[in-house]
């Protein structure tokens, strides 16, 4: 691969992500490098508005004047209901065989809350007189239903806060119990002749019962590119294609997830009219609405480093070297990725040393790597230095090397102890004495 493809930006050492070092496994003749990093937290959000502020009223005086109804009232509420959730988590890349990238949240990392507002006001209306004016300050109430949740993200299939409930009620909630007259503050202007002032004589009673129940359905994490591949349960990955041209990826994602919701909200008044023996429950509910919707969360970017190695030669050819002598050769190996480069470099023929075998760059640099050339014996020699590392465009790469040992008249023979061999010279023409050299000469 061409320097030109895998160049990247300038190396400003802008990290994404949090790096974990790579780690050098031996398995059968091969090697691996194995590697893995986390894009920083990111947090998934959204608002509902699930009722819009609105104003409601009875319309209607109740129970309505007529007869020898003395009074009617009328109430007038108004409500509305919000609720959200966020999510954070990381997204986690493995490779060499392929980039998988995971998604994982962050402990305690996920939070949700409903609200439900109301607040009244009640009239009173004089039959007789047909005045109109407010009824106690009691009646004029501002109740809430609300809850909140932590709980681990991302809500997906095998996550066991999956769903996320949330619920608060009220029962019988008493409002006001009395008189009109101790609502008016005193007589209401109505007197029967011999009985007395009347609003004495009729009693109210409020009361609410009301429930809201949500429950959070995690759906999927989305790329935002390729909407039809999504992680849809906690142990499930995606295999992404690193990038050619770059080593910083970005992944698009967004987050979706399904919502139910329920509410009910029901005033019952309850007015009873002792001298008549009269009694009337008024049961109130107030019109909300109920269902489920699709959340689409604000999408976010994950980013990822990759290393990328790059070797100027490929191959190399040395002098003819007699055995027992040696050429050397020496090429720049250079991380040009914006992660750290690690690998391991091997000879596979042991005529031809690297030197070093281990290589660790830090994004833009290099090393320089050495390669002998120590026959030992005559003929054609060829080789390959192996680079195992993270780089996941290149996780393995190759470096050709040929050589050609000539007889000389010089006499070897080979001797073989153990795995090492040696060479031991037997006869020189110019008439030196016997001299044995190893096997690393």
């Amino acid at each position: 691969m061409s320097k030109m493809i895998k160049t990247i930006m300038p190396v400003l050492l802008i990290l994404f992500s949090v790096n974990v070092f790579a780690e050098i496994k031996q398995e059968s003749d091969e090697w691996r490098v194995y590697d893995e990093q986390y894009s920083e937290e990111i947090e998934f959000e959204y608002r509902d508005v699930l009722i819009e502020h609105q104003k409601w009223g009875t319309g209607d005086w109740l129970p309505g004047c007529g007869g020898l109804m003395p009074l009617s009232v009328k109430f007038n509420v108004e409500y509305g209901a919000e609720m959200g959730a966020k999510m954070k988590g990381r997204a986690h890349a493995k490779w060499p065989e392929a980039v998988k990238v995971y998604f994982e949240g962050t402990p305690n990392g996920g939070e949700a809350d409903m609200f439900y507002g109301i607040n009244m006001e009640a009239l009173w209306k004089n039959c007789y007189s047909g005045q109109e004016q407010e009824l106690s300050k009691w009646l004029n109430f501002d109740l809430s239903f609300q809850d909140y949740k932590i709980y681990e993200p991302f809500l997906l299939d095998g996550n066991v806060d999956n769903p996320v409930s949330m619920e608060d009620s009220i029962d019988h909630f008493l409002i006001y119990e009395g008189t009109l007259a101790d609502m008016v503050g005193g007589s209401c202007g109505l007197s029967i002749p011999f009985i007395g002032d009347i609003c004495s004589l009729i009693h109210f009673k409020f009361e609410l019962d009301g429930k809201m129940y949500v429950e959070i359905f995690g759906s999927r994490i989305a790329l935002d590119e390729k909407q039809g591949r999504s992680i849809f349960s906690d142990d499930q990955y995606l295999v992404i294609e690193p990038p050619l041209v770059g080593t910083i990826m970005e992944i698009p994602v967004h987050y979706e997830s399904k919502v139910y919701y329920e509410t009910i909200i029901i005033f019952t008044i309850t007015i009873r009219i002792r001298i008549l023996e009269l009694e009337f429950p008024i049961p109130i509910e107030i019109p909300i609405a109920d269902g489920d919707k699709i959340w689409t969360y604000n999408s976010q970017t994950v980013y990822f480093n990759f290393p990328a190695i790059f070797i100027d030669r490929r191959s190399h050819k040395f002098a003819d070297t007699v055995p027992g002598d040696e050429d050397y050769w020496e090429f720049e190996v250079e991380n040009i990725g914006s992660r750290p480069l690690e690998g391991k470099i091997i000879s596979d023929n042991s005529n031809f040393i690297v030197m070093p075998d281990t290589v660790n760059l830090d994004p833009g640099g290099s090393t320089t790597v050495t390669v002998f050339f120590k026959p030992y014996d005559v003929g054609t020699k060829k080789g390959t230095i192996k680079f195992y590392s993270n780089d996941p465009v290149e996780p393995y790469t190759t470096v050709s090397l040929f050589g050609y040992s000539s007889e000389s008249d010089t006499q070897w023979t080979k001797v073989i102890e153990g795995d090492e061999p040696r060479w031991e010279v037997v006869s020189k023409g110019n008439g030196c004495s016997v001299s044995v050299i190893g096997g690393e000469q």
